[in-house]
């Protein structure tokens, strides 16, 4: 595997879309074969943290989640965007505050994945939250479909993802970061 770039190069950008959750751009690039394609789509996402948290007693905090794209409740951890000038532990701080009432000192971050780098440029911060502790009331905002808020097992976390309740891959990615035993 090599570690060097690639020589695709980008010819012309056209802004198809642009709001404040994304961008969609049309690119024309040119291959190392020299074949050019006039109609490479990239996406534009902010960039991302997602919090896994545990108490002292290493339960897992959970949320039951509406995810309006997909139309369907999903079994999920903390998280959200990066604000401004934030960096990636204060915004996993502050998401886990106003999701779920929830604060730590102790953050750690885990990693930094490209989410699906041949047509989306945005990275999801992977932080690991310990001894969390219940501190104030939540405050989501209007977009948030954020349900049940509850701290499982380490074994309960396990039996979601054998029981196919875990149905994202930035979940089973957290997980197998933060938990790598309960996928043996």
């Amino acid at each position: 595997m090599s570690n060097e770039k690639s020589s695709w190069k980008r010819l012309n950008r056209k802004t198809l879309y642009d709001s404040r959750f994304m961008k969609m751009y049309e690119d024309t690039v040119e291959l190392p074969s020299g074949h050019l394609m006039d109609d490479y789509s990239v996406v534009d996402l902010p960039d991302g943290v997602l919090v896994v948290a545990t108490d002292e007693e290493n339960n897992v905090l959970v949320i039951d989640e509406y995810k309006y794209a997909a139309d369907d409740t999903f079994l999920t951890f903390v998280a959200g965007g990066i604000d401004g000038s934030e960096s990636v532990l204060e915004a996993a701080r502050r998401e886990l505050v106003e999701e779920t009432g929830y604060d730590t000192d102790d953050l750690e971050l885990l990693a930094q994945l490209d989410v699906y780098p041949s047509k989306v440029i945005h990275k999801s911060s992977i932080v690991r939250a310990r001894n969390i502790r219940k501190v104030t009331t939540t405050n989501h905002e209007a977009s948030e479909g954020i349900g049940n808020i509850r701290l499982i097992s380490p074994a309960e976390l396990k039996s979601s993802l054998k029981g196919g309740k875990i149905k994202t891959t930035y979940m089973l990615a957290a997980i197998a970061l933060a938990f790598p035993e309960i996928l043996g």
